[in-house]
């Protein structure tokens, strides 16, 4: 068998000398932790206590492990931070996971740098909404391509290897097809013993993650990365950076595309459908609340929903920039609901009003699950997204009829029936002069009322003693010219996910491999579709 570097991934032909330990001597010696985490015995023999390469490429011994603070202070001092002189309290740290999950971060990254380049005054939207980011693949060639990769890190191979690719020396870096299982293994590989990739390799920065008010992971859940390994990076997380001993945790979130009902990966059979259903059940026992996307819903609302993001085709493939203006618009907008106002304090450009929290948009949901669920295996909330826009200058009654309408019927970025939610988190948002004449409507009760007709809602259409609740905040967004609604709706019935549950079911049934693998993670399928829709709410 041809020898490799589990590193690099060149073959011995390619080495400039003769042996593994030259090379690695050679080749990696600026990179010493790389070696420590895939070549620990090596690593002894080449490097001495200060991680210098001896010259004779003799021996030296390896300091203590770190500790997690220690380390944590090394991964932090790896690369400088790009944003304001603090990151505290700032809203997100984002993690994108495979390709879909890398080409989100890109268009939001991207978004930023349109707006802070033409001094758009929403600007501070990002500024103060990201703490950080970061990107993790198991394809070093889909990296490679990422405005992220080349252009704000200006990574070379190298550096991509050490800093971004999961399960690094445990295969060749070409991704996980559509195996979830072997996706969640190659995370669990860079756990192994006393390796912690948070602490040694990848640049996601802890101190950074744990100033952030939430954590958010953006992927798909279709194939092998995306879909098995995010829910084991979830844990990894919170077990080795965030902290343990506060009385109420960190919120970590996932944005999460899906196939669509009608689309090709949806329509046939096999990995995609299966892997939907178990990637979304294996989340929703790793994270707090899960947002879902559909991509035939995203494409409907980009007609409507187009935020300016100068390069997207670049650096996204064709197929996915136009689905992915939606959901950084609706995360944009997400953001709105609790941006520090850390930034540009001088200038009467900052949004006013109502805010709530992150935790605010599912731990109201978190109330309505049966007691008889043990908090330990409670499902992650569902959030279904909407973000409908209203034009013109009249704020009437009629004039809001025609605004929820857009938003839970024409709007809705994910497939989903509103009249089966037990509720949900709304946010109004607009220019002061608009603001002002809604403000009314939603002081007297008016929008509640709306939301919850029997078309949208459906308030009254319960056999639960739980409440539908509807939560209303509101913003004056002095740069803005169209009224918007943002929502979250908790728990509803997804058509698309049940198609794609039935073909799990029967899979599940059968005597292939497959139909094991499922039958292992079952009860958190069933855990989770047992709390969608409100007939399941206490």
């Amino acid at each position: 068998m041809t020898e490799r570097c589990k590193i690099c991934y060149r073959t011995a032909a390619e080495w400039e000398t003769n042996t593994l330990d030259e090379h690695l001597a050679n080749a990696h010696r600026d990179d010493p932790m790389s070696v420590k985490a895939v070549y620990a015995e090596a690593h002894d023999r080449l490097f001495d206590d200060d991680g210098v390469v001896d010259a004779d490429v003799g021996g030296g011994d390896d300091d203590e492990a770190q500790t997690d603070e220690e380390a944590d202070e090394t991964a932090d001092e790896r690369t400088a931070p790009d944003l304001a002189d603090t990151t505290y309290g700032k809203k997100w740290y984002v993690i994108g996971v495979g390709g879909a999950g890398n080409n989100i971060v890109d268009a939001i990254l991207l978004r930023r740098r349109t707006l802070d380049e033409r001094d758009a005054d929403r600007a501070y939207i990002w500024q103060g909404g990201l703490a950080g980011y970061g990107m993790l693949n198991t394809n070093i060639s889909e990296l490679e391509q990422t405005y992220y990769a080349s252009e704000v890190k200006q990574y070379v191979r190298n550096d991509l290897l050490s800093n971004t690719l999961i399960g690094m020396g445990g295969h060749d870096g070409t991704g996980m097809g559509y195996r979830w299982d072997t996706g969640a293994k190659v995370v669990e590989y860079d756990f192994e013993g006393e390796k912690n990739a948070f602490r040694d390799r990848w640049d996601l920065r802890p101190q950074e993650i744990r100033d952030s008010q939430a954590v958010m992971f953006v992927h798909s859940v279709t194939k092998g990365t995306g879909c098995g390994s995010t829910p084991v990076l979830a844990e990894k997380l919170r077990e080795h950076v965030l902290p343990d001993d506060t009385i109420v945790g960190k919120p970590v979130l996932s944005s999460v595309v899906l196939p669509s009902q009608g689309s090709e990966l949806s329509r046939q059979g096999g990995r995609p459908k299966t892997n939907g259903v178990v990637g979304l059940a294996r989340l929703s026992q790793a994270v707090d609340a899960v947002i879902p996307f559909t991509n035939d819903r995203l494409e409907r609302a980009e007609g409507d929903i187009h935020p300016e993001i100068a390069d997207l085709t670049k650096y996204n493939p064709p197929q996915y920039a136009s689905l992915n203006r939606p959901l950084v618009a609706y995360l944009e907008a997400f953001t709105l609901t609790s941006t520090p106002q850390l930034l540009s304090q001088e200038h009467d450009i900052r949004a006013k009003g109502d805010v709530f929290d992150v935790s605010d948009s599912f731990r109201p949901a978190q109330d309505k699950y049966p007691a008889s669920i043990p908090l330990d295996e409670t499902p992650a909330v569902v959030l279904a997204p909407v973000l409908g826009r209203l034009r013109g200058s009249e704020m009437t009654e009629s004039s809001l009829d025609l605004l929820v309408r857009n938003t839970l019927l024409q709007n809705k970025l994910a497939d989903f029936d509103p009249s089966t939610a037990w509720g949900g988190q709304f946010l109004v948002y607009g220019p002061d002069s608009k603001m002002e004449r809604i403000r009314r409507h939603v002081t007297d009760g008016t929008m509640q009322e709306i939301l919850n007709r029997e078309e949208f809602l459906d308030g009254a259409n319960t056999d639960s003693v739980e409440t539908v609740d509807v939560q209303i905040n509101q913003l004056s967004v002095p740069y803005l010219d169209d009224v918007y609604l943002w929502g979250a709706l908790w728990n509803p019935e997804m058509p698309a996910l049940e198609s794609m549950y039935e073909h799990a079911r029967d899979i599940k049934e059968g005597g292939s491999r497959q139909g094991e693998s499922l039958r292992e993670v079952w009860p958190h399928v069933e855990s989770l579709f047992d709390c969608l829709g409100r007939e399941n709410m206490a």
